[in-house]
């Protein structure tokens, strides 16, 4: 179970990307592709939370959506600085 695998995600806020879900963790876990990147596990995490919100109202799933918010925000920074690098290293070689 993703739990198992991921109960870290719990206790830190997100300061690193989580392992990578497998490709039948994430069929299992129905993640779309459109949300298949680094942050993926905690996607899954805040899906199987709103799957037990709908069972019990009295569930919060704010945490698990703001872990999943604050993954793809560092994400894209990532992919920011991937870009200018990639950029900075095109100029120098011109």
């Amino acid at each position: 179970m993703i739990f198992a695998k991921l109960d870290w995600l719990f206790i830190m806020s997100v300061t690193e990307f989580p392992p990578l879900l497998s490709e039948d963790d994430l069929q299992k876990y129905k993640v779309p592709l459109r949300w298949r990147d680094r942050c993926a596990a905690y996607f899954a995490l805040h899906q199987i939370c709103l799957i037990r919100q709908s069972a019990n109202s009295s569930v919060s799933c704010k945490h698990d959506k703001h872990s999943w918010e604050e993954c793809e925000n560092l994400d894209f920074i990532r992919r920011q600085k991937e870009l200018k690098e990639t950029k900075e290293q095109q100029r120098a070689q011109m």
